[in-house]
């Protein structure tokens, strides 16, 4: 090849120049890099809950320091899995520097994230969250709370529907009567328990399973005793038959046994239950609920259920603080929840389902639901439009939400709507007098509330709710693209989001620092 002639100028480019003292990784990351804030912040914590998980003996292992920093620092720039961890490992100057030059190999880092880091993540939360404070970042008095669906680390196409387990349990125990029957005809003895009436409903699993079970004993009887061939193999060709029926009854009871309250759940994370997603997608996915001070997460739980309110209570017993207030939609807004936030103290600003419509002129033109009625606690009578009182009559049975948290609603009658003129605008019946159903408990937390909300803080409390923890959520999902766990069961999904959280929160601090700097 020909000698290239130009006149432009380059640097001096040689791979093999060997220099005098190796370059330094201090020297190439800068003083304000991302990766700096996760070894400072982390140096700073107690990690002794993690270190004695450790029982010692045999070879040495990785420092927990180490890997902490370095799954943490990995989740703040977007590296999920265990293989590409250990790949920047070996790769990414950010990393070599972090780690000391170590390499974990996927395995490892896997291992100590499933493992000890799950066991110990919440204590490592408490610590940061306990470093936020301490510099000022967040000064726990009000959490903004809301909930989001995260897709779980599952095939969606293997999904196991409550129903479906039900119906085909049904279908199964049907069946045995007729097996039943022909053991009875082979043992030439007449069930009189059983004859050619069905199985009891659905619920009674003893019962099918000492029926198979008593079925599989007279037929080993059988096979034992008899010395027709034709008898034996007929006898072996329904005992396998039966076998069939009973695991087939197994399986379903088991997948029930699973399901319990869900609609469904996967077969790749059982943990999971079927979500409805923002696309109107069905997922396997959890509920994840969050609190959030000045974007930064000072509360994050997981949940089975995608009802935020069902959750509410659960994410209230993991709060590291107790806030001054506590703001969140209108789903939170039930009896359960303000009673919760009552008994511990907290300032609620939850709103309740019906707090934007019933301010619009729609509602309040709708006279005669029950909301526009006037309440006069005194002689505790409701009073309808045509002025007419409505008197207390009798408290219903007690009722159980889905949680088991127990209420009750007081009846209230009116005296004599026949001659009303407007009676048929104002009730359905066709004979009684107009009644309300309500619950007094929970019109009076929905009263203080609407008070609060409607107050100069609540103005300002609920107009940052928009923006507080919506973009913890926008951050986590849209910038740092998490939007399904890599980890499978609700031990280790918890773990994760745990992780990310932490992750959220470091990334929070670096902004804060830069723009403090500039």
């Amino acid at each position: 090849m020909g000698k290239i002639t130009t006149k432009a100028v380059f640097k001096e480019y040689n791979q093999e120049q060997i220099q005098l003292l190796p370059p330094s990784l201090e020297e190439l990351i800068p003083a304000n890099d991302l990766v700096r804030i996760v070894n400072q912040v982390v140096d700073s914590l107690d990690l002794s809950s993690i270190v004695n998980q450790y029982e010692g003996g045999g070879a040495s292992a990785y420092h927990p320091k180490m890997l902490s920093k370095v799954l943490l620092y990995a989740y703040a720039v977007k590296i999920y899995t265990g293989r590409k961890i250990a790949k920047a490992l070996r790769q990414d100057i950010h990393f070599m520097w972090l780690a000391a030059y170590s390499r974990p190999d996927f395995r490892t880092i896997n291992l100590f994230r499933s493992g000890i880091l799950k066991e110990t993540i919440e204590e490592l939360f408490k610590q940061l969250l306990l470093f936020l404070v301490d510099h000022g970042y967040v000064k726990v008095e009000n959490y903004f709370t809301d909930g989001t669906t995260v897709a779980a680390d599952s095939n969606k196409y293997k999904v196991v529907w409550r129903k479906n387990a039900i119906r085909y349990k049904d279908l199964a125990e049907k069946e045995l009567p007729a097996l039943l029957a022909q053991i009875d005809a082979l043992n030439k003895t007449e069930d009189a328990q059983y004859g050619d009436r069905d199985l009891e409903e659905r619920g009674e699993q003893p019962l099918a399973k000492d029926a198979l079970s008593a079925g599989i004993e007279k037929l080993n009887k059988v096979i034992e005793k008899t010395s027709n061939g034709r008898e034996k193999r007929k006898a072996e060709s329904l005992k396998k038959k039966v076998q069939e029926q009973a695991e087939k009854i197994a399986k379903y009871e088991n997948q029930l046994d699973l399901a319990q309250e869900r609609s469904g759940y996967s077969k790749t994370d059982p943990s999971a239950s079927v979500m409805r997603m923002k696309n109107e997608e069905l997922l396997p996915a959890y509920n994840v609920l969050a609190s959030s001070e000045e974007q930064f997460i000072t509360a994050v739980s997981v949940h089975q259920n995608p009802n935020d309110a069902i959750g509410f209570k659960e994410h209230l017993e993991g709060l590291t603080f107790t806030p001054q207030r506590i703001i969140a939609d209108s789903i939170f807004g039930t009896e359960e929840n303000y009673q919760l936030l009552e008994a511990k103290g907290i300032e609620s600003y939850l709103k309740y389902p019906l707090y934007h419509r019933e301010k619009g002129k729609k509602f309040k033109s709708e006279i005669y639901r029950k909301e526009n009625f006037v309440y006069h606690p005194a002689a505790d009578t409701y009073e309808c439009p045509e002025k007419q009182p409505l008197h207390y009559t009798h408290t219903s049975k007690e009722r159980q939400k889905k949680t088991g948290f127990p209420y009750y609603t007081r009846i209230y009658e009116a005296s004599d709507c026949s001659l009303c003129p407007v009676r048929e605008a104002c009730t359905k019946s066709n004979t009684g007098n107009r009644t309300l159903s309500v619950n007094l408990q929970l019109d009076i937390y929905k009263k203080i509330a609407k008070e609060k909300l409607d107050s100069e803080t609540g103005i300002a409390l609920r107009k940052k709710r928009g923006w507080e923890i919506e973009s913890c959520f926008g951050d986590i999902k849209h910038n740092m693209k998490f939007r399904r766990f890599n980890l499978r069961g609700l031990k280790k999904v918890k773990a994760e989001i745990t992780i990310i959280s932490m992750a959220h929160n470091l990334r929070k601090v670096h902004l804060k620092r830069a723009k403090q700097g500039a």
